[in-house]
């Protein structure tokens, strides 16, 4: 098989712009409608700067209204509209591969396709996981600042079998929309390890529905689009493991692109490999990824861009909004 040298496919805009649509195609938790891109962060973002913010007025309230009179002396007092602010950060990120494991396939209809799909499936999976720890950052906020009024916990470490209404089913995920109270129908899709996807499926509970464009079959449990990712928590304690579900509501994740100087290039090593030559091909990425009724502290970030584990972390998280506001809930179980 005759093998393609990377310097006579690279493009930079088409490699850009290629890498940039299978991202988006790739993404779960863009494909199911979770995260949105908006153009208002990309406009920030593209000013420049890491951290910004995204003012907002708050909920008018459910104070009893004025009953009109006859009497001219009887005045109504205005109430008043409260702003606050979201805050995000962005993620400047990079990675880099060798022609090695990029372009090995070269009788290949489209190599452009393949490369650019590969590393675009590479950083679906990194801003997925962004995503994800973003979510259980909140979770961990919630938890030590609000109560826990987003979570329910049937899911425990006790030393006793298992029982059914400590496991994932439909009396436990109703309970944990239930935390939205009226406000619970805006849920519409819910992440869980495959664990607790592969009981389902056991069960003959999940059911499926074809994409918009008919191409695929996407999972549905409940009603709720299943998004089944690993890196959803599965904690081993002394006697059980404990599974944290999520369930979002539609536009939740807000996603911005920042600007990159120099999104991706790539150079050639003449030395390497004793003389023979090496391609290598960088990528590179400004993301903000931002839960919608919450601000990025910063509160406990080390450098630039928060880390992935520095996401999860509750100290660097604040909500802004009244709970049923926030269409998100948690569900933690065992199995």
């Amino acid at each position: 098989m005759a093998t393609v040298a990377l310097a006579n496919i690279y493009n930079p805009l088409t490699f850009a712009r290629r890498e940039q649509e299978a991202q988006i195609e790739l993404n779960k938790f863009i494909t199911s409608g979770v995260a949105e891109m908006d153009p208002l962060l990309t406009e920030q973002a593209s000013a420049g700067g890491n951290q910004g913010d995204l003012p907002f007025y708050k909920a008018l309230g459910t104070t009893e209204p004025n009953y009109s009179d006859d009497n001219p002396a009887n005045v109504s007092t205005p109430l008043g509209l409260t702003n606050s602010k979201m805050t995000w950060r962005l993620a400047s990120q990079n990675q880099s591969w060798s022609v090695m494991d990029l372009a090995r396939d070269l009788a290949l209809e489209d190599p452009v396709a393949a490369i650019t799909n590969r590393i675009g499936a590479y950083w679906a999976t990194q801003n997925e996981r962004r995503i994800i720890k973003s979510a259980l950052g909140v979770l961990a906020d919630n938890v030590a600042n609000d109560s826990g009024d987003m979570l329910y916990k049937p899911g425990n470490d006790a030393n006793s079998a298992v029982t059914d209404a400590e496991r994932i089913g439909a009396d436990a995920v109703l309970t944990a929309k239930q935390t939205m109270g009226d406000h619970a129908s805006q849920l519409t899709a819910m992440a869980m390890h495959s664990v607790l996807f592969t009981r389902l499926q056991k069960q003959n509970l999940i059911d499926y529905v074809p994409s918009s464009d008919g191409k695929i079959q996407i999972p549905t449990y409940l009603g709720y689009t299943v998004v089944v990712d690993d890196s959803m928590p599965a904690v081993a304690g002394t006697y059980r493991v404990l599974y944290t579900v999520a369930l979002f509501g539609r536009g939740l994740v807000r996603m911005g692109n920042g600007r990159v100087n120099v999104p991706s290039e790539m150079i050639r090593k003449p030395d390497a490999g004793n003389g023979g030559g090496e391609e290598r091909l960088y990528s590179r990425r400004a993301d903000i990824i931002h839960p919608f009724g919450f601000k990025f502290t910063s509160a406990s970030v080390a450098g630039q861009s928060a880390t992935q584990a520095e996401l999860a972390t509750a100290a660097n998280w604040d909500r802004t909004h009244l709970r049923k506001n926030v269409p998100l809930a948690f569900l933690q179980v065992n199995d």
